[in-house]
Order: C-alpha cells, then structure tokens, then sequence
C-alpha cells in the first residue's frame, strides 16, 4: 500500500460522512480516476469502503440494529417514503431490487437526514435516472439502520398511513 493509499484510508477512517472522489483527489493532488483506483486497492485488501451517491465510506461496524423492509409504491411517493425512515431517526442504507434478467441489483443511498433525501431525490432529478423500483413495478428492499426497535414500527406505521404498502 503506498503512501498516498494509507492517507485515502486514514482520512475515510477519520470521519462517519461521505468524502466525494472530487474533493478526495483535490486534498491529495490527483486526479479523481486515481482515486477510484486507489479505493478499488484498498478494497482489494479488504477494507469495507462504499461508494455512496455523496461519495465514498468505510462502513460502520457500530451495533445499531439492522432490518430489511420490503415495500411497493410508487415513484412520486418515493420521498415521502424516505423523509419518513428519516424522521423518525431511521438511516436508509440501500434499496435493492430483485430484476428478472439481471438479479439483485443494489444501490447504496446511506441517508439519515432530510438533507440527504433531499440531495439524492436532486440526484435523480438532474440525471433524469429511474428508480431501481420502477423495475420491479414498484416493489423493492430497504437496508435500514435504527437504535431502537420502536423507531421501526413508528415508521411502518407511517408508511402505511401514507399508503405506502409494507409487505410482510
């Protein structure tokens, strides 16, 4: 591992936000192509670094509680549905859909603000790209990340009430 690598690492290790492979390759004098194989070394021998719509992080180990929770809606309801795993203190790790031609397809959201879904629904918007839902004619997964067993049955009662169809 050279140098430069360690420090990639160092300063993904040194934060529990995002760094873009823009600002990453500003801070270490590279273009962002070198990052990107910089991070795929590093992946090589075995740190756990996602990449993210907001840019690249180590992911947690911490012991928060994990669920994945299946859901059908659709795509204009998408933000209510994401406000409402944030609201109620829940982060949305990924959605994945199960395709017919190509199988699990995942996309890593890591969002746990109203900030976020704001930035990711922007996203969306300004790349005119689909929903990995409208696929699968709305039904997809949610990795969600929460402290208390609680917060998820506030937010699948919310979801429901919005008419969000939570599939048990």
């Amino acid at each position: 591992m050279s140098n430069r690598q360690e420090e990639l690492l160092r300063a993904l290790q040194q934060t529990n936000k995002p760094l873009s492979g823009q600002f990453l390759a500003k801070q270490f004098g590279v273009t962002r192509q070198v990052v990107v194989h910089d991070i795929a070394l590093l992946r090589a021998l075995g740190h756990r670094i996602l990449a993210t719509p907001k840019g690249y992080l180590i992911e947690s180990t911490a012991s928060k509680q994990t669920a994945v929770i299946a859901v059908s809606h659709t795509p204009e309801q998408t933000p209510v549905e994401l406000n409402t795993f944030v609201d109620c203190g829940i982060k949305v790790i990924n959605v994945r859909v199960e395709h017919s031609v190509y199988g699990e397809i995942v996309g890593n959201l890591y969002l746990s603000s109203r900030r976020d879904v704001e930035h990711f629904l922007a996203k969306i918007e300004a790349e005119k790209a689909p929903f990995l839902s409208t696929l699968t004619g709305g039904v997809h997964y949610h990795q969600v990340e929460f402290d208390h067993a609680e917060q998820l049955t506030d937010a699948i009662s919310r979801l429901r009430a919005a008419g969000i169809e939570v599939i048990d």
